[in-house]
C-alpha cells in the first residue's frame, strides 16, 4: 500500500522537469528520416526495402533518444551519445537484412547503451542497475505466465497455431527484440517516463501513464495484424505486461526484470500463426 500511494522521492516538486527543446530536436530529426524512408519506400523494389527498414530504424532511434534526454534531464552533452545511439540502431537494422546472420547486429545496441549510460547516477536511479538473481528470475516467471497464457488462449478462442514456420525468420524476429524492440520499450516507458512520473506523482498514476503510452506504442505498430482479436489481445497483454514491468521496476530498482518479462513474453508471441 505504501508503494501505491508514495513518490519514489518525497523531496521532489511535483513538477516534471520536461526538456522540451531537446525531445523537440530528436522528434523532428526522427521524423525527418521516417519521411525519407517512406519515400524510398514508395519506389518500390531494393530501395523500397531499406526505405522500410530506415524507417523503422528512426522510430526507435528516437525512443531511445527521447528516453536519454527525459532521464538526463535535458542536460549539455546529451546530443553526442544519443547520435552515436541513433547511428548504431540504424546500421544494425540495416545490415540485419544483408544475411541470415545480420540481425545478431541488434545485439549489439543494449551493448552500447549500457557503454553510454552505465556510471552515471541519473541513469542508475532510472533502473540502469543489476537486479538480484530474485528479482530477474520473477521477471522471467512473469513473461513465461503472459507468454503462456496468450498462447492457450489465442489457440482454443481464435484458432490460432503455436508453430515456427522458419527458424531463420524466428530467430530474427527474437533478435530484434532483444536490441531493438523490447530494449527501447523498457528504456523509454519504464525507465524514463515511469522513473520520472513516479518521483513526482504516487505510484499508481505513473504506473497508468507509462502503461498507456506503451500500449499505444504497441497497437499503432504498422506490423501488428489489422485482425480486431489482435488489436484487441495486444492491447491487453501489453498493458498487463507494462504494469507488472513498472512493478518489478520499482521493486528491483532495476530495469532488467522488467526487460525479461517483455522478452519471455514476445518468444511466445512469434511462435503463433494461424
Amino acid at each position: 500500500m505504501v508503494l501505491l500511494a508514495a513518490p519514489f522521492d518525497r523531496a521532489r516538486p511535483a513538477t516534471l522537469p520536461v526538456p522540451w527543446r531537446a525531445g523537440l530536436q530528436i522528434a523532428v530529426a526522427a521524423l525527418a528520416v521516417v519521411l525519407a524512408g517512406l519515400a524510398l519506400e514508395t519506389r518500390g523494389g531494393g530501395s523500397g526495402s531499406i526505405g522500410r527498414t530506415l524507417a523503422g530504424a528512426a522510430v526507435h532511434a528516437g525512443l531511445l533518444g527521447l528516453g536519454w534526454v527525459l532521464i538526463a534531464g535535458g542536460r549539455s552533452g546529451w546530443s553526442r551519445p544519443v547520435l552515436r545511439l541513433a547511428a548504431l540502431v540504424v546500421a544494425a537494422s540495416l545490415v540485419s537484412r544483408l544475411s541470415a546472420w545480420g540481425p545478431l547486429a541488434y545485439l549489439a545496441v543494449p551493448v552500447a547503451v549500457w557503454a553510454e549510460a552505465s556510471g552515471r547516477v541519473e541513469f542508475a536511479g532510472a533502473g540502469l542497475a543489476w537486479p538480484t538473481l530474485r528479482a530477474a528470475a520473477l521477471g522471467l516467471a512473469g513473461g513465461a505466465f503472459l507468454g503462456i497464457h496468450l498462447l492457450i488462449t489465442s489457440s482454443l478462442t481464435f484458432g490460432y497455431l503455436v508453430r515456427i514456420d522458419a527458424a531463420g525468420a524466428y530467430w530474427a524476429a527474437v533478435a530484434y527484440d532483444v536490441g531493438i524492440s523490447a530494449l527501447t520499450a523498457e528504456w523509454l516507458f519504464r525507465g524514463a517516463l515511469f522513473s520520472t512520473t513516479w518521483r513526482a506523482w504516487a505510484f499508481a498514476p505513473a504506473v497508468g501513464f507509462s502503461t498507456a503510452l506503451a500500449v499505444l506504442r504497441y497497437v499503432l505498430d504498422p506490423t501488428l495484424p489489422a485482425a480486431p482479436e489482435v488489436w484487441l489481445g495486444a492491447a491487453l497483454y501489453t498493458g498487463l505486461l507494462g504494469v507488472a514491468a513498472c512493478a518489478l521496476r520499482a521493486w528491483s530498482q532495476s530495469l532488467l526484470p522488467g526487460y525479461l518479462a517483455t522478452l519471455i513474453f514476445f518468444l511466445a508471441y512469434r511462435a503463433l500463426g494461424h
